[in-house]
């Protein structure tokens, strides 16, 4: 997999010791139009090649990126703006995830925090192959 997860159906129950707060994670496929997944589909490549460490946290992981490794150029494409658009269309893709984007202002580094409630970390150590890049 990518940066991203693929454009399939997929589901996540919660363990089988079912408890309260278990939460089913779905993502939704119908979220985003054709150019909006080819758009994502460039994004997370783009992003993925900008990674260069990952932390884990209890609940998901910090994802350090330079910047400097992102192609810019006119303020439309500028690395910052590129991932708050990836995180605009993957946030609409996958609801049940909380994004927060820290930055540097030394050195073009920013960190993508991901997690979310009961379970998230699993789906994205599963759909997130960047993860298992240490």
């Amino acid at each position: 997999m990518t940066f991203t997860h693929a454009v399939l159906p997929w589901l996540f129950f919660a363990a089988a010791t079912a408890s309260s707060s278990a939460v089913l994670l779905v993502c939704r496929l119908d979220a985003l139009t054709a150019s909006e997944q080819e758009r994502h589909r460039l994004l997370s490549d783009t992003l993925q090649r900008a990674a260069v460490a990952t932390t884990e946290l209890p609940g998901g992981y910090d994802i350090t990126l330079d910047l400097t490794r992102v192609p810019g150029g006119a303020a439309r494409s500028r690395p910052v703006v590129q991932l708050a658009d990836w995180v605009d269309l993957e946030s609409r893709c996958c609801p049940f995830l909380d994004f927060e984007i820290r930055m540097s202002g030394q050195g073009g580094r920013a960190v993508l925090r991901l997690t979310g409630g009961d379970n998230v970390k699993a789906f994205l150590q599963t759909e997130f192959s960047l993860l298992s890049r240490r």
